[in-house]
């Protein structure tokens, strides 16, 4: 029960952290293979075709006997990686107590999306009002996108100033804060196709739209900026690829950095 405890609070020793993250990769994506080989037995399936979301879909065209399995992994991705992020806030708070926390509330909202993509499928069917279960759906895979990208650029800065400025994690003779840039790697790609792919004249409009206009006017422009994305599945596939490799990636260095440093510190 007190590991369980330190599990569910982020307190993770060395040990734990790479268990927690290899349950995290282990389960997720052994989920989603599951509900991919449920969708091939009934259609064809490709990544340059098919979103990702479409593996949960109960739509009868895509997924409507295994789009359950896909729900489950998103829950449990969203789920599991909420300790993640409270172990990473609680190893960076030697850098900015409250830049970590800043940090990690942008990361804890993406979560909670993750678990809502999954509840609510990229499927048809009513929810409430003229509201269907995919528009839910893509609602909240937006916010997936901003929580987590924002999240990332912000520890990227929080990093690099204190980088410049503290070195709090320098230690003889070694150049940690290139192993804890590493991650940031993974989602560059991901960043540079997005705004390749953005409408960017059409999120404008749909911003300016939203401050000075009808609401109805800023839903049809951001429909477009949607549908540049809907065109495009790969990007999807790409952006969950990149996000679960960096959290595991950025997780899994931290601990060794953090105690190095401690270590060196209670010698001299």
């Amino acid at each position: 029960m007190e590991a369980l405890k330190r599990w569910i609070t982020g307190e993770h020793t060395p040990v734990e952290i790479r268990l927690h993250l290899a349950f995290l990769a282990v389960g997720y994506w052994g989920l989603v293979y599951c509900a991919f080989r449920g969708y091939t037995s009934l259609h064809p399936y490709s990544v340059m075709t098919h979103t990702l979301s479409a593996l949960g879909s109960f739509d009868d065209g895509h997924n409507p006997k295994s789009y359950w399995l896909f729900t489950l992994a998103m829950v449990y991705c969203g789920a599991s990686m909420i300790p993640i992020i409270l172990y990473i806030r609680r190893k960076l708070a030697v850098v900015s107590e409250a830049g970590a926390w800043v940090g990690s509330l942008f990361f804890i909202v993406g979560c909670v999306a993750i678990i809502l993509t999954g509840l609510f499928p990229d499927a048809r069917g009513k929810v409430f009002g003229l509201w269907e279960y995919r528009h839910v759906h893509m609602k909240t895979a937006v916010t997936i996108a901003i929580g987590f990208g924002v999240g990332i650029i912000w520890h990227w800065i929080l990093l690099l100033r204190d980088m410049i400025t503290r070195g709090t994690f320098n230690t003889p003779g070694k150049l940690p804060y290139l192993k804890l840039m590493g991650p940031f790697s993974v989602t560059l790609p991901v960043f540079v196709a997005i705004g390749f792919r953005l409408e960017w004249r059409y999120l404008y409009a749909a911003i300016y739209a939203a401050l000075h206009s009808s609401g109805e006017e800023m839903r049809t422009y951001w429909g477009f900026v949607e549908k540049g994305f809907r065109s495009f599945p790969l990007l999807e596939h790409l952006s969950i690829w990149g996000l679960t490799i960096f959290v595991i990636w950025f997780a899994a260095v931290l601990p060794y950095e953090i105690e190095q440093n401690q270590r060196l510190r209670k010698k001299y």
